[in-house]
């Protein structure tokens, strides 16, 4: 008489797993036909989408996922050759720049010819001391050169960079870096400003994008305690609402899974040496499987009122994020271009080493890499810090790790 019962506690557990599979099965095939759905309804060509918000809202915020990712930079440069998006914009505000690199990008849009030997130390003198080693931003700055001295209505259009300066001549110790690295709790802030006093506070319909990534592009959203994350487009998300619009190009996402256990003594500018973390699709890859299914068509639209934006929270505060925050809370549109696999990473430029940088590359490597040179040395397979840098400059053909 116990037979009955005992083989149905075995079996319970396996039937309630099938159970859930099947129940999770159909919640995923609903949220797919949802998404598909929107698509339809309220997917614009992107061109169209920016330009209709540019119309609506005085500056756009754009995420481009990676700095290294290519197509968010080929859309920048469709744009900017688009009259009727580079005739309604004053300003193209980049994060990476610093702002003691102000006067060389003036110089170098300024200049009858196109030197690009006047943007060396904009390039040179980055967070990281290798040098911003993309690309994708030297041909941007080449395309807006190229329409600023063709079209001469947008002459007014100026390239604005935000991020604190450093100053690489006055570190001379790994010390001296750690400390340049936490004044950077105030960088938000003060991106923020520069490009609030650039806008003249939103009061003179001055009109502007700016190209940043992940964080600095959210809205204002909360940790569990309920205290605001004061990321950049926060500070305009809660001061000035309306004003900015924040838009997501579709990418991976970083997942931030828990702290380490064992804290690294010797920090990043990127802050993530400290975690463990991967970088996953958004909503199970169902995201892009709808862009898939609806012809890989390039798309843009507003997370409001869609299945997208009600996906749930995916980014570089996923650790401690207020309990129900959606896509919709950190951002306000997204632009499909390409599916994950097929988006291109920039290539690697070293046209703003020179020889006099190779020098300062040596100083700075010693003080970063400090005790660890030779272990650094060795992953690269090379036998001195001189080899390295030759090999380095030498660009991608003889990139190293």
């Amino acid at each position: 008489m116990y037979l009955i019962p005992t083989i149905l506690l075995r079996t319970l557990p396996l039937l309630l797993l099938l159970l859930f599979n099947t129940f999770s099965v159909e919640a995923q095939s609903r949220l797919e036909k949802k998404l598909q759905k929107d698509l339809s309804k309220h997917g614009k060509d992107p061109t169209k989408y920016v330009l209709d918000k540019i119309h609506k809202h005085d500056l756009l915020v754009f995420d481009d996922g990676f700095h290294h990712a290519e197509e968010p930079f080929l859309f920048y440069e469709e744009l900017v050759r688009n009259p009727e998006f580079s005739k309604n914009i004053d300003f193209i505000f980049i994060e990476v720049f610093h702002t003691d690199a102000q006067e060389s990008l003036d110089l170098f849009f300024d200049a009858p010819s196109k030197e690009f030997s006047i943007l060396y130390e904009v390039f040179q003198h980055d967070y990281s001391g290798y040098g911003w080693p993309y690309e994708s931003y030297i041909n941007l700055l080449s395309t807006i050169w190229d329409v600023k001295h063709q079209i001469h209505e947008i002459s007014r259009l100026k390239v604005i960079a935000v991020s604190p300066p450093i100053y690489w001549e006055a570190i001379q110790s790994k010390k001296d870096y750690d400390r340049f690295l936490k004044t950077l709790d105030t960088r938000d802030y003060f991106m923020y400003h520069t490009i609030l006093m650039q806008m003249e506070n939103f009061k003179n319909g001055k009109k502007g994008i700016f190209l940043t990534n992940t964080r600095h592009a959210y809205k204002i959203i909360y940790n569990q305690s309920g205290e605001p994350y004061w990321n950049t487009n926060a500070f305009f998300d809660h001061f000035y609402p309306e004003k900015a619009f924040s838009i997501r190009f579709h990418h991976l996402f970083l997942s931030v899974v828990k702290k380490k256990e064992v804290i690294q003594e010797h920090n990043t500018s990127e802050g993530l040496e400290n975690f463990e973390f991967s970088f996953i699709q958004a909503a199970n890859g169902l995201w892009e499987k709808a862009f898939c299914k609806n012809q890989g068509l390039k798309v843009g639209l507003d997370f409001k009122h869609t299945a997208f934006g009600r996906t749930p929270y995916l980014g570089n505060h996923s650790l401690n994020i207020q309990k129900n925050t959606l896509m919709s809370d950190a951002y306000d549109g997204l632009i499909f271009l390409a599916p994950v696999e097929k988006i291109g990473k920039s290539r690697r430029t070293v046209f703003f080493i020179t020889e006099s940088f190779k020098l300062e590359l040596k100083r700075r490597i010693e003080i970063l890499q400090g005790d660890n040179l030779q272990e650094f040395l060795n992953a690269s397979n090379v036998t001195s810090l001189g080899d390295w840098i030759n090999i380095f400059a030498k660009g991608p053909k003889e990139d190293l790790n």
